[in-house]
């Protein structure tokens, strides 16, 4: 499988999947402006069309009364997929926020936790090297977080995927023979990056990763992270968001504080999605820097984070 097979599901999708060819049809109305940070910017989209999924009520009476839509029987009438291996299927998503967006559920109900899935996150980037695949844990960002799915999106549509390279921003805190972890600095919210060329020694890394951000960030199901990947010049590069809250206060607020800012591994990725055209407009440099505080680890917690990961050699 490689991506034509998915130009060709898109294609095929767009003739027959009624839901999915309206709002991939609207992505060419939404609207774009950008908010520079210095060495970095922001880009924000508005596009009315996932106020779905970021005004998504994912509290567990909800989630047990609603009939899951990435289960077979409850799809969209239309929705047509094909299958990755024998755990997944690959989806067009229905509420796109680029104009190449798939969504790639586990073909049995289970819990939107990464660990038996990781080495399959790694696979399916090295099998699609021209797309970025993403998994937002169960408590930042997902609006199914109670079926198992990864998504998928061409490569270079984040501004992550180039802020990585820059050596203004990346701060490599430990590096050996056949890896590098690394953060990004001043970059409002917490990103730690790892860069492996064998896959089952990142493999390793992650589980060590994840230990530590385990011992240092409250959780339930496992650590709150968002996760995005892609394979590039004979590597994988990982990348990791620490999170300490889904969402900021302001979500909840009501009247003209409130702010439909949910993140996932979009927004963390640099691409705010904005449903509400009040928030495209609202948003600026200081509120974002008070939303990513708010839902990202402190400033405390992340120095922890990084003495702990300077210890790890495999």
């Amino acid at each position: 499988m490689n991506n034509e097979d998915l130009q060709l599901l898109h294609n095929s999708q767009m003739q027959t999947f009624e839901l999915a060819r309206q709002n991939f049809a609207g992505l060419q109305q939404v609207v774009y402006k950008e908010i520079p940070f210095g060495t970095f910017s922001i880009r924000l989209q508005y596009n009315p069309a996932r106020i779905l999924s970021t005004n998504a009520k994912i509290d567990r009476q909800t989630l047990q009364n609603r009939p899951c839509f990435l289960c077979q029987h409850h799809l969209p009438a239309g929705q047509q997929g094909i299958a990755y291996g024998n755990q997944y299927h690959i989806f067009v998503n229905p509420y796109p926020i680029f104009n190449r967006h798939f969504t790639v559920p586990a073909k049995i109900h289970t819990p939107q936790q990464i660990g038996p899935h990781f080495e399959n996150l790694l696979n399916m980037a090295f099998d699609f090297p021209g797309y970025t695949v993403f998994y937002n844990g169960p408590e930042c960002g997902a609006s199914a977080p109670d079926h198992f799915h990864f998504q998928m999106v061409p490569r270079n549509l984040m501004p992550l995927e180039k802020d990585v390279q820059q050596t203004a921003l990346r701060q490599i805190i430990n590096q050996q023979d056949y890896y590098s972890i690394s953060v990004l600095r001043n970059y409002l919210r917490e990103v730690i990056v790892i860069q492996a060329s064998d896959l089952q020694l990142l493999s390793r890394l992650f589980t060590s990763v994840q230990h530590v951000l385990g011992e240092n960030i409250p959780f339930q199901q496992e650590p709150m992270m968002n996760i995005l990947t892609w394979f590039d010049n004979c590597q994988w590069t990982l990348c990791i968001f620490p999170r300490k809250l889904r969402r900021p206060r302001q979500f909840f607020a009501e009247g003209e504080e409130k702010i439909l800012f949910s993140p996932g591994c979009v927004d963390m990725a640099g691409v705010i999605i904005a449903p509400r055209k009040e928030d495209f407009y609202r948003y600026s440099a200081p509120l974002l820097t008070d939303l990513f505080g708010q839902v990202s680890i402190t400033p405390d917690c992340r120095n922890t984070i990084i003495q702990q990961l300077q210890k790890i050699i495999l």
